[in-house]
């Protein structure tokens, strides 16, 4: 149920502008239908800035849907860590394997995935891995 929540919220229609400015407080904006958790905003701009060039997106969201409820948390902090730790470097960390062919499958670049990949721990990269074997299927 809260994955479906969290999808129409991505998938609707309405102007963040109006949002934020409801979220903070603004006398002038009242409207009812911008009654929107700033979880999900921030949640929204974090999707969508990951997923600029969707490539495979309808495969990814039926993949998602398949995920055990420990599996979505660790993955949706996975996905967080990708748009959070795209920033400018001198280098680009390339990943191998099974997570490379992630990047490659969904367009989600190479560096993204790298850095969110990497800021787990070792015992948390085995079930990230295990999940997106699931996605490479």
């Amino acid at each position: 149920m809260r994955r479906c929540i969290f999808f129409n919220v991505m998938i609707s229609d309405f102007d963040l502008k109006k949002a934020e400015r409801r979220l903070l407080n603004s006398e002038d904006v009242e409207d009812a239908e911008y009654n929107i958790s700033p979880f999900y905003l921030a949640r929204k701009k974090l999707i969508t800035e990951l997923f600029k060039k969707p490539k495979n997106f309808k495969e990814f969201v039926f993949n998602y849907f398949k995920l055990s409820d420990e599996e979505t948390r660790l993955f949706d902090v996975f996905l967080r860590n990708c748009v959070r730790y795209d920033i400018k470097w001198p280098i680009t960390p390339y990943p191998k394997g099974k997570v490379r062919d992630f990047a490659l499958k969904y367009g989600l670049g190479y560096k993204r995935v790298a850095l969110g990949y990497y800021s787990f721990e070792d015992d948390e990269r085995v079930l990230i891995d295990d999940i997106i074997e699931g996605f490479l299927k």
